[in-house]
């Protein structure tokens, strides 16, 4: 599978690799062509960040009732509005690059395209980098605990009110946040839960990956995925 990307170079998640085997995900990777490296990539002013979102329909089957959690989110910008607009960042509908892999996974019958998206944002040292909210899918109620202090990066749940879990709130399927911050690399940090509406279960996500435009990255845990690729805005364009 791996000669069909060529010499590009290709990272998984420590967790499991669940491309081996399937080729159907072989087939996306291969269609997804990496534009060449440039030198104007660490200095680039702005980066354009693109997203494929999706559900492994295989792992969907097997699914049975668990715990459920929600994303700690302490700070975190939509892209749309004037904040975001304030801090360069913007919703991107053009010059995708990606359209190849959403269309292969949207038929493939084992996976299901839940978003394909992008933005634009300036690149942003750790201590400036910007959250960006993601929700995506249909929309459900949980109960949380009164008291959220004890819990850092996810948040455990409850479909129905319990004596400790009376904060409710409304969720999506996937929600969370993805940041990108800029030191001699640049770093995607996802912080995403994935909830199995029929189940009453939540699959968490939480990584730090390297980016470099000369690397494709396929971001995974047993029940969904991200496609992502970041590339200079100038870069992006052509």
């Amino acid at each position: 599978m791996l000669g069909l990307i060529g010499h590009y170079r290709l990272r998984t998640s420590k967790t499991r690799t669940v491309l081996k085997g399937i080729p159907v995900m072989a087939t996306v990777l291969a269609l997804t062509v990496l534009l060449p490296a440039s030198q104007a990539y660490a200095q680039a002013r702005n980066y354009m960040i693109e997203v494929v979102v999706f559900e492994n329909m295989a792992e969907a089957k097997k699914a049975t009732p668990g715990s459920l959690y929600y994303p700690r989110i302490n700070a975190a910008i939509g892209l749309t509005g004037d904040k975001a607009a304030s801090l360069g960042f913007a919703l991107l509908d053009d010059a995708l690059t990606l359209d190849d892999a959403a269309q292969k996974i949207r038929g493939s019958g084992q996976y299901r395209l839940l978003k394909h998206f992008a933005w634009r944002q300036p690149g942003l040292d750790a201590k400036n980098a910007q959250a960006v909210r993601i929700n995506i899918g249909s929309t459900m109620s949980i109960y949380l605990p009164d008291d959220l202090k004890p819990y850092k990066k996810f948040i455990p749940a409850s479909a129905q009110p319990q004596p400790d879990r009376t904060r409710k709130i409304t969720t999506t399927t996937v929600s969370g946040t993805l940041k990108v911050r800029l030191s001699r690399f640049l770093h995607l940090d996802t912080q995403l839960v994935f909830t199995d509406a029929e189940n009453r279960k939540s699959y968490r996500m939480s990584q730090s990956r390297k980016m470099r435009s000369t690397e494709f990255h396929y971001i995974d845990n047993p029940r969904f995925g991200l496609l992502v690729r970041i590339l200079p805005l100038e870069e992006a364009s052509n």
